[in-house]
């Protein structure tokens, strides 16, 4: 009876193993979700699965043992100690493993996640002028925001490449209670005493041009203009 529940577990794994690798192969795409998996979870899931490579990193262990099984995905050591935000300066397969969006809710219904932790997701973005090659955005860029009215207030929000900049400018509407019926225009400041109307606002962060810790303003038309 024992063997044929291990028989079923083991079945099972491989299932599993092959429908996650297949998921892993899954090429870039813009706009595709991908999520951050702890690379210490990620490592100990391979020796419980049994994938590629990870017999010998397992010194042996049989697949499918239950002291190998990783439990529910653990993101914690990618976080700051607030638990806020990711930290700054992680490295792609040292720190993190990138998982597509298959291979998440696959990890998600077979482990399950650790409480209190959100998933770690990400965009796709296209990289490049002239010759595109997408990417993972891991981080996104950080600008300051402002008020016309009031510019020694400034809010930090982090943004990404790929939003534009209508994205922002109803971020900003919420966060300085600007009302919806308001006509508002965006400026950002490049040098310290320019400033350049955003004008198009179907235009991306990445196509506007913007770089972290650009102070972008929000501006209240008057009604007489």
């Amino acid at each position: 009876m024992a063997e044929q529940e291990n028989d079923t577990k083991n079945q099972q794994l491989q299932n599993l193993r092959t429908e996650l690798q297949k998921h892993l192969e899954k090429p870039l795409a813009k706009g595709d979700a991908w999520f951050l998996v702890d690379n210490h979870w990620f490592k100990q899931l391979k020796k419980y699965v049994g994938m590629e490579g990870a017999m010998f990193d397992s010194g042996g262990k049989e697949m499918g043992e239950e002291s190998a099984n990783p439990g529910p995905i653990d993101n914690k050591p990618l976080f700051k100690e607030d638990g806020e935000d990711i930290r700054e300066h992680m490295i792609d397969e040292l720190d993190y493993v990138l998982v597509p969006e298959e291979a998440w809710d696959l990890l998600v219904e077979k482990f399950g996640i650790s409480e209190t932790q959100e998933p770690v997701k990400r965009k796709v973005v296209e990289h490049g002028m002239f010759v595109k090659h997408c990417k993972v955005e891991v981080y996104y860029i950080e600008f300051q925001l402002a008020e016309n009215s009031n510019l020694e207030e400034t809010k930090k929000k982090k943004f990404s490449k790929s939003d534009t900049l209508e994205h922002i400018q109803n971020v900003m509407r919420e966060e300085f209670n600007i009302a919806t019926e308001a006509d508002t225009r965006l400026w950002n400041k490049y040098t310290s005493n320019t400033y350049e109307q955003l004008a198009r606002l179907d235009n991306t962060v990445q196509d506007a041009g913007l770089f972290s810790g650009q102070l972008i303003i929000i501006e209240i038309k008057n009604e007489d203009g």
